[in-house]
């Protein structure tokens, strides 16, 4: 299965829950499944670490178009990925760093199986509300603040039905087995 967690990529994240995501990313990879995060620092960068921990396979998508511009211009890690998936060259709107962080969004929820949120901000809500409306299954880490306090509240009062479950542990490796019996 192919795992996506969406997170915080910067700003001031406590330590307690940078080690939940490291965790995430260490459970991923020893339940055999794909790590997928948007290449980014901050929590989905954690999971990545927790995930080469345990030998885990991790793809990171990029909103940059070859790994120059991905170090260079937005400042993103390069070590820990198996593989970068960049946004390709020829895109219209490639200069426009803006545009492709959510062409990057976007590439990534559709490739993934289900979805971790981890906390967040205002990037993560637009990876959550893609899962969602993609019918994704998708995977709360509670306790994690961010978005993941408002998650329930925004499904609710959206009132748009898909086929995406989403389910609220604050165990990283509850969370994930809870996941996998759902994706199925």
């Amino acid at each position: 299965m192919k795992i996506a967690v969406y997170g915080s990529a910067a700003g001031d994240i406590p330590e307690k829950v940078r080690e939940l995501a490291r965790e995430i990313g260490r459970q991923i990879a020893l339940r055999g499944h794909i790590l997928i995060t948007g290449g980014c620092p901050g929590l989905p960068y954690e999971a990545v670490l927790g995930a080469n921990e345990m030998n885990g396979r991790v793809i990171g998508f990029s909103p940059a178009v070859n790994e120059d511009n991905h170090i260079h211009q937005f400042r993103f890690p390069l070590e820990g990925f198996s593989k970068l998936m960049f946004v390709p060259d020829n895109y219209q709107f490639v200069d426009n760093k803006k545009a492709c962080l959510k062409y990057r969004n976007i590439s990534s929820v559709v490739y993934c199986d289900c979805a971790v949120i981890i906390s967040g901000r205002c990037g993560t809500i637009n990876e959550l509300t893609i899962a969602y409306d993609l019918g994704k299954n998708i995977g709360v880490l509670s306790g994690t603040g961010g978005i993941s306090k408002f998650i329930k509240t925004l499904i609710d009062d959206w009132n748009k039905p898909t086929s995406s479950h989403i389910i609220y542990e604050s165990n990283p490796k509850k969370l994930i087995v809870r996941l996998e019996e759902i994706t199925k």
